[in-house]
């Protein structure tokens, strides 16, 4: 983008035989660049979500549409909490650079007009997870030789790429009555299942094989404490849906042989 200006100056003069006559004259005209769009950063990622220790790679292409060179540049990236980088995984120009690092930044050759150059790297969600979403942008630094003031340093940042992170955790506690019984014993069994991921689960099949040395007492399935008379943990049975943080308790009893 060039914003372009003149002036102009409106004036009489008066000629020797005493008519005044208008005119009227314009400056030169001057430029300036707008590097911030002469320059395009586009920042992206290849996915838009991530499972916890998944990994994602994430691309910057920087375009020198300027009618200038760019030197000294500087590539530095910033995330929050939520991943990381993986370490070795940068490359530049499609060449590997395992030495650099996004955080401390690293320098990319300089680019002539019409020249782009493009920098990649991986970023690997925490597991477990610890924040979500991850947002990610890169800062470029670099100089330009400007006629009237010699050379110009200007630090500018790409678009903001935003990944979130899932996780599909679900825990499964189960407890028993009694750590001692004898024959004849009645064991009672509760399992508590509980979603502690941020996804909805569906589709949940409970089973519980029986345990050799014991008969399951029939009619003893409990779900959320309502009876299934007709439910055995040995076949399995369904479960409702479970919302995110939403938890089931399941309860049988079986007998010592």
């Amino acid at each position: 983008m060039i914003i372009s200006n003149k002036s102009n100056i409106a004036f009489n003069y008066v000629l020797p035989d005493g008519q005044t006559l208008p005119a009227e004259l314009d400056s030169n005209t001057v430029t300036t660049e707008i590097l911030t769009y002469s320059v395009p950063k586009v920042k992206t990622g290849d996915k838009t979500f991530l499972q916890e220790g998944e990994t994602s790679q994430h691309s910057v292409v920087i375009t020198n549409n300027s009618q200038t060179q760019l030197f000294n540049l500087v590539f530095k990236d910033t995330m929050t909490n939520g991943a990381t980088y993986v370490a070795g995984s940068v490359t530049v120009n499609g060449v590997s650079q395992p030495t650099y690092d996004p955080i401390a930044g690293f320098a990319l050759p300089a680019l002539d007009p019409g020249q782009a150059s493009t920098v990649t790297y991986t970023i690997q969600a925490n597991n477990p997870m610890t924040q979500t979403p991850v947002t990610n942008n890169a800062t470029l630094n670099y100089t330009v030789v400007d006629p009237s003031r010699g050379n110009v340093n200007f630090s500018e940042n790409t678009n903001t790429v935003s990944v979130d992170i899932i996780s599909n955790r679900l825990t499964n506690v189960k407890s028993v009555d009694k750590a001692f019984a004898v024959k004849g014993d009645t064991l009672h069994y509760i399992s508590t299942i509980t979603n502690t991921g941020t996804l909805a689960k569906t589709d949940l099949v409970f089973t519980d094989p029986i345990p050799v040395g014991t008969t399951f007492t029939a009619g003893s399935v409990k779900i959320n404490g309502v009876t299934y008379p007709a439910y055995n943990p040995q076949t399995g049975f369904d479960l409702p849906d479970l919302a995110v943080g939403a938890a089931v308790t399941v309860e049988f009893d079986v007998k010592v042989n």
